[in-house]
């Protein structure tokens, strides 16, 4: 029986993640009020980030069944070594623009294009991670597996606003340029020292899954409503900020958002590092769980009730996800076969970033004509999901 224990192969597959998530909220944080700052309207800034997604949403189901076939761990490196190197581009971009080497049209499409070619090659090291996971833990415990990749995410999110925020002294772009130098560490690590798991898969062709299969469709619906409202959010609360708290000064701005964000991720780690290791709920008592709070933090946005509700609300988010992340990916996983989990991995990485196009899209259109609309739109449709899980199957560990 493999459990799940926090192993040397597992610490060195997490750091990589952390350094994953570290950069996720440095898109907010950093990025998100600089493209503002450099003229680029909230459509343009959701849209620069719904390009990545985009190319997520192609790539991973692809690098997923490449780990089946070349193995998890050169597809985790060539996944992490692309994050290094994307960023560091991005990072470029922006300092092109504060420079004025780029006016706001010709830095829309440059932004546009860099963040499109990061997310065809950073495509590889979730589907690659989950798969790891799979290949490493048995059914009982897949649920806290999942939970250790989850959280690694959540402490990269935590660690990024203090990192972004303790950098930005340097200068506006630092954190953004060290964090690609985290990620070029983290490869370096896991190249010289992370092991290749055995795998269930056969090493001829890879097994294609559907996403349409019944057997995993709900749980990739269930990650593009996370997502799609998630980042939707995420993606106007700079503007949210400004003009429902008043908050309009860039610096204050940034800090507001770098406490919303260490709430939410904080609460997200309390749960995944505290509460599913110790009382290991099953996979539908999470999805229920996760779907109800995250209507009910949505509803707590909306009601535009000052800034202690913006940090309550994001801390809830924190509990949604801290339940929603691995609660869908161990479902998935115990649904589908052992030579199946590239396949599913791939597919698990690709549905929320087919949200992570359409909500901040979305929500940036949709925020300038009904500022509070994405909020409450975002809340009925977590609790239409929340409703669902009681009549959708649910697989449990044997």
């Amino acid at each position: 029986m493999r459990e799940c224990r926090v192993s040397r192969d597992k610490l060195i597959l997490l750091a990589g993640l952390i350094t994953y998530g570290m950069g996720q909220s440095l898109l907010f944080v950093i990025f998100t009020p600089l493209a503002i700052q450099l003229g680029l309207a909230e459509w343009q800034v959701g849209i620069i980030i719904a390009a990545s997604n985009m190319a997520l949403a192609i790539s991973s189901p692809r690098w997923g069944r490449a780990s089946d076939r070349l193995g998890r761990r050169r597809v985790y490196l060539t996944g992490l070594v692309g994050y290094a190197v994307g960023y560091a581009a991005l990072a470029l971009g922006v300092q092109a623009g504060l420079d004025g080497f780029l006016q706001a049209t010709t830095l829309f499409g440059t932004l546009i294009a860099l963040r499109f070619a990061y997310g065809l090659i950073v495509g590889g090291i979730n589907p690659a991670a989950t798969a790891y996971i799979a290949d490493t833990t048995d059914e009982k415990s897949r649920g806290q597996g999942m939970a250790l990749v989850a959280m690694s995410g959540g402490l990269g999110t935590i660690i990024g606003p203090v990192f972004g925020g303790a950098l930005a002294g340097v200068s506006p772009v630092f954190p953004m340029y060290a964090a690609s130098a985290l990620a070029l560490a983290a490869a370096m690590w896991a190249g010289l020292a992370l092991p290749e798991p055995a795998r269930h898969a056969n090493r001829g062709e890879a097994v294609k899954l559907s996403p349409f299969d019944s057997r995993v469709s709900p749980y990739l619906i269930g990650w593009f409503v996370v997502f799609g409202v998630f980042t939707g959010v995420q993606t106007i609360t700079a503007a949210w900020i400004g003009d429902a708290l008043g908050i309009t000064d860039l610096t204050a701005n940034q800090r507001t958002m770098m406490v919303a964000l260490l709430c939410m991720a904080f609460c997200t780690l309390l749960v995944q590092a505290l509460v599913l290791q110790v009382l290991k709920p099953a996979p539908a008592t999470m999805l229920r769980l996760a779907f109800a709070l995250m209507t009910a933090a949505l509803l707590l946005l909306g009601a535009v009730a000052g800034e202690m509700a913006l940090y309550v609300g994001y801390g809830m988010f924190g509990l949604s996800f801290g339940f929603a992340a691995p609660g869908l990916n161990a479902a998935a996983s115990l649904a589908v076969n052992a030579d199946e989990q590239g396949a599913v991995g791939g597919l698990l990485t690709a549905a929320p970033t087919v949200g992570m196009i359409v909500g901040p899209v979305l929500c940036g259109f949709v925020y300038s004509a009904a500022p509070q609309a994405p909020m409450f739109g975002g809340a009925l449709l977590s609790a239409s999901m929340a409703v669902a899980w009681f009549f959708v199957r649910v697989p449990q560990p044997r």
